[in-house]
């Protein structure tokens, strides 16, 4: 009944909240009216209060909630953004924000995002809040600025910008630690922290996923007293995929340059893969997908590019998995100048071959195998469950270099 009463009444549509806002008021019939705000440091632009009338049409759009271009922050922590981010900010701006935390403690910078017009737009950050203290830094274009600590209580932020060319602006994050303490240090992207302890002599250590290594800063970092402040003793490392490399462990993972976003262009690495003698080397595709006949991974079967070609493969063409027969497999990654996608994961692992058998090809998700011999010459054959479709019904042969003929097929 009720729902029939509103349907009669009419109503409009959900204008939705603005970003950064929130919204009191939940019925759109005829008659009701919403009311918006904006998060602290934000102002509203548009009507603060909209009405629903008899045309289903509101009295206004939906504000927005825009970053202020003056403002004093208390908080423990919080973020400023350029006005209008991660649009484009205005000409002749002239903003000021001061960060004022507990007397005793200090201010922890970090630039998530950075880009305004190189010379002419700048950002100043000071400390202590005065115009002619200490200058932290002044930053222009588009480069991430590196992380700063005050050494009083209190953040001045000036961004100036003039009367042409914008950018995207910035958005930074701060946060507050005591004297004797560092500010925390984060987590390296693709990589993990030990230790959550800050203090003066405090130690944490770092590490960088599989598939991952160290390209700049310390594996580990100390809280030290160095001229009178307390800061780490280096910086946290970065944790990159690394373009080729000697892998020597039992097992491990390959990715591109660039994973878990799209690989780089210009690429030529390679990777050698070297087992015990006595055994070989499994590489397993998780994911695959590069530009078609442009980047290519190329698979060879032995320690360099003039070993035997197992395979090329390029766009989303590649095996569930491959075998070397000798203790030693080559990869090569090359990408062109333009188009890129995601790449790949490859899991790499040392196994010992029965010297007259493949490794089980395993069975395709809601299908069956025929056949549990995996000899060299031995047949295996592969049925679907009712309601799909074998790709490829070509039996599977354990060739004499102990590879299947083919790949597994799928049940679609």
């Amino acid at each position: 009944m009720l729902d029939e009463l509103k349907i009669e009444k009419g109503g409009c549509g959900d204008p939705g909240i603005p970003a950064y806002g929130k919204r009191t008021g939940s019925s759109f019939l005829h008659g009701d009216s919403l009311t918006f705000e904006c998060q602290a440091a934000f102002e509203l632009v548009g009507e603060r209060v909209i009405t629903c009338q008899q045309n289903n049409q509101w009295s206004g759009n939906k504000p927005s909630c825009v970053f202020s271009c003056f403002f004093n922050f208390t908080a423990s922590s919080g973020i400023i953004l350029s006005p209008n981010y991660p649009e484009e900010y205005g000409n002749n701006m002239n903003c000021v924000w001061l960060i004022i935390s507990e007397p005793g403690s200090r201010i922890h910078l970090i630039f998530n995002d950075f880009d305004v017009e190189p010379q002419f737009d700048f950002l100043a950050v000071k400390d202590d809040g005065i115009s002619d203290i200490t200058v932290l830094g002044t930053f222009s274009g588009n480069e991430v600025p590196s992380q700063l600590a005050s050494s009083g209580h209190v953040v001045r932020l000036e961004f100036q910008s003039d009367h042409s060319t914008t950018g995207r602006g910035f958005n930074i994050t701060y946060t507050t630690f005591g004297q004797n303490e560092c500010h925390d240090p984060g987590i390296p992207i693709n990589g993990r922290r030990f230790g959550d302890r800050f203090l003066l002599g405090s130690s944490v250590s770092f590490h960088c996923d599989d598939g991952f290594v160290k390209t700049q800063g310390s594996e580990s970092i100390t809280c030290i007293l160095q001229d009178g402040n307390v800061v780490w003793s280096s910086t946290v490392p970065r944790c990159e995929a690394p373009c080729g490399g000697h892998l020597t462990a039992s097992s491990g993972v390959i990715l591109p340059p660039g994973w878990p976003g799209y690989y780089k262009d210009s690429l030529n690495c390679e990777w050698i893969i070297e087992a015990k003698p006595g055994h070989s080397i499994k590489i397993t595709f998780d994911r695959f997908q590069t530009e078609v006949n442009y980047d290519t991974l190329e698979v060879r079967d032995g320690p360099a590019s003039s070993s035997p070609l197992i395979g090329e493969y390029h766009g989303t063409q590649a095996p569930q998995f491959l075998i070397s027969t000798g203790n030693f497999m080559y990869l090569l990654f090359t990408t062109d100048n333009s188009r890129s996608s995601v790449g790949f994961l490859i899991r790499y692992e040392s196994v010992t071959l029965e010297s007259d058998s493949c490794l089980d090809p395993g069975i395709p998700v809601n299908g069956h195998r025929h056949g549990s011999h995996f000899g060299i010459r031995s047949t295996v054959t592969f049925s679907c469950n009712p309601g799909y479709t074998l790709s490829d019904d070509e039996p599977l042969v354990c060739e004499r270099n102990h590879q299947w003929n083919h790949a597994l097929p799928s049940c679609d």
